[in-house]
């Protein structure tokens, strides 16, 4: 088992353009978006009508952060889902509190803490046709279980026993667009999914080629519902190897700046929000073109969504 937690431990990466496994200098140079799939234009698209583009900022600091980086202010994309007006359900490794950081002399990796953390949303299909400046986050929540270092703590990083709970909650300062609309949950009630069943995965990453990076925009793509991870609050999807990934010909999934993006399943006709986009494969076993996603499962979680939505329209409604 010692080797085998060795291994995996390079096996996966968060999907969010900032990931706790990375150094400042990648986390501001690396993005990809959504692979394989298209690009939705449909504005009457379920994709298009619940999905969200976010934006995270927040300034370095600590005390292992040399003087000339204390205060670098660092940026970086993730993705969500309406599921209110003003709520949108995203991954919690999106709002770190940490960072870690390669000093450009010697290339010692120290831990960075990033203050001042804040999120704005936007809402149109790409940046081109957003207003400049988003709609703030005004409260940020994120899951009390999930630990950055999650990895370090677990059997098996890339199938774990234990629940990692990558799950964030935001509550707006604004309402959405009016061509946005909340989406309704997967619920446990609901048909459970079946084993490559087609299910949607939806995000704004960013595409990198010839060294610019292209405006964001919303992509699609569908995939099949593998199986759950033994932690059973987790899922795998895509058409990869799940127990030895590596690059497959044709790849689809979710790549860097996709996490916290939804994943929707079809029921009755309508779409349901049945998971939040967190990792996949490193670059070392396939990557983005491995063909492998996880989600974080939200019936999993319904019952910690609707205290957090509760306990936000008390204080909302307190204001």
């Amino acid at each position: 088992m010692t080797n085998c937690k060795v291994l995996f431990k390079l096996l996966f990466v968060s999907l969010g353009t900032v990931s706790t496994a990375f150094s400042a200098q990648a986390a501001l140079s690396t993005a990809h978006d959504i692979v394989g799939g298209d690009t939705v234009t449909d504005l009457n698209s379920f994709e298009y009508r619940h999905t969200v583009r976010l934006l995270i900022s927040a300034k370095l600091s600590g005390s292992k952060i040399p003087k000339e980086m204390q205060g670098l202010k660092m940026a970086w994309r993730c993705s969500g889902a309406l599921i209110r007006a003003n709520i949108v359900l995203s991954a919690g490794h999106c709002f770190p509190r940490t960072l870690a950081v390669t000093l450009p002399d010697s290339g010692i990796v120290v831990r960075g803490e990033l203050a001042d953390l804040r999120a704005e949303a936007y809402f149109k299909k790409d940046s081109r046709s957003d207003r400049p400046w988003g709609v703030r986050a005004e409260h940020i929540i994120v899951h009390e279980a999930f630990r950055e270092d999650w990895v370090t703590s677990v059997d098996d990083p890339w199938n774990p026993s234990e629940p990692i709970a990558d799950l964030a909650i935001l509550s707006l300062t604004e309402n959405a667009s009016p061509d946005k609309a909340s989406v309704a949950l997967l619920e446990s009630a609901d048909q459970p999914l079946s084993e490559y069943e087609a299910v949607t995965l939806a995000g704004y990453g960013r595409d990198v080629s010839d060294g610019q990076i292209s405006i964001p925009k919303l992509r699609r793509v569908e995939v099949p519902y593998r199986e759950p991870l033994r932690n059973l609050t987790e899922w795998f999807v895509g058409r990869g190897d799940l127990t030895q990934a590596g690059k497959v010909n044709d790849p689809q999934g979710a790549c860097m700046g996709d996490s916290g993006g939804p994943l929707f399943v079809q029921r009755d006709g309508k779409a349901k929000l049945g998971g939040i986009i967190i990792r996949g494969p490193s670059s070392e076993n396939g990557g983005c073109e491995a063909s492998v996603t996880i989600v974080t499962a939200v019936p999993a979680y319904s019952e910690w969504i609707e205290e957090q939505m509760r306990q936000l329209a008390s204080a909302l409604g307190s204001n």
